[in-house]
């Protein structure tokens, strides 16, 4: 072989090599990076940090960017969680400080000499209309600071449906509240009966007095979806995204709604991690609210 060929066959061993080097590289980088991938995702997961690097390395940089991005957001976490501590001592005390002179006019309404009059009724709705607020401001507040622990069960949706719908037929004894299809949850079956209770009701509230409502159970291999669709028209385009927020009231909603139903109902249900929204259907307002399937711990 000349000495042309033997310094070509040196060049294509060289490049052989190099491309065999290349590749080791490259598919050890993948390696690493997947591997970070990894971690970063069971952080999000389950909060298992990332491991500073001492590695002299490309990737010892990304790795520890990583990890200081971890640290802000559980800094951030641990900060939002004392502020909405903090707040909802906040509430409790101004509660607290409220419901001792609400309990003193109350008392002097019911014990005044001048007999039952106009103006001493209204006082006592005004003071039922407070008390119904303080409570229901402390008690969402209490919720979106996780005040409150949700003791997690199997549970029967229909009946629980069910049951909701019974202790309202009270309040609306001519609308026709139907309860349709059927699946077992995993959740708290207090908290989640007053999130649909609270729905039901506001639902029976915008319909006509022989009105309809329809309350639908269906479940798929990873969600539960409940829906709750009234026949009163619906609200205007401009409201729907404002009505899970808390003291937000419709144009024709009661005189006596505090407007804090739907924010508790979507407090509890962000408590069992899922969602909530709504819409308008066919007829009326449509709210859907989708629960993931749950296996685990009694206790979340």
């Amino acid at each position: 072989m000349s000495t042309l060929g033997w310094v070509f066959a040196a060049l294509c061993g060289v490049f052989l090599l190099l491309s065999a080097i290349g590749f080791a590289l490259w598919g050890r980088d993948r390696r690493r990076l997947r591997r970070l991938t990894e971690q970063t995702q069971q952080f999000l997961m389950t909060g298992e940090h990332l491991h500073y690097s001492t590695d002299d390395d490309a990737f010892a940089p990304l790795q520890n960017a990583l990890c200081d991005l971890e640290d802000r957001v559980l800094l951030e976490q641990s900060h939002m969680v004392e502020a909405l501590r903090r707040n909802a001592a906040l509430i409790s005390d101004i509660s607290h400080q409220l419901k001792t002179p609400l309990a003193g006019i109350r008392l002097y309404c019911e014990m005044a000499e001048s007999g039952e009059t106009i103006y001493r009724q209204k006082q006592l709705r005004l003071v039922e209309k407070m008390e119904r607020l303080i409570s229901g401001l402390l008690r969402l507040e209490k919720l979106r600071s996780d005040a409150y622990v949700m003791h997690f069960a199997p549970h029967d949706m229909a009946n629980l449906l069910r049951e909701v719908v019974r202790e309202l037929y009270p309040l609306f004894p001519e609308k026709r509240i139907c309860v349709t299809g059927s699946c077992m949850l995993r959740c708290d079956g207090a908290w989640l009966s007053e999130a649909v209770g609270n729905l039901v009701k506001n639902a029976c509230e915008h319909t006509a007095p022989d009105g309809q409502v329809m309350v639908r159970c269906e479940k798929s291999e990873r969600a539960v979806l409940l829906q709750i669709e009234d026949d009163g028209g619906g609200v205007e385009a401009k409201e729907l995204p404002l009505l899970f927020y808390r003291f937000h009231r419709t144009e024709n909603a009661s005189p006596d709604s505090a407007g804090l139903g739907m924010a508790i109902a979507k407090a509890i249900v962000e408590k069992h991690h899922g969602t909530i929204g709504a819409e308008n259907g066919e007829r009326g307002l449509r709210v859907t609210i989708c629960l993931p399937v749950l296996e685990g711990t009694e206790k979340i």
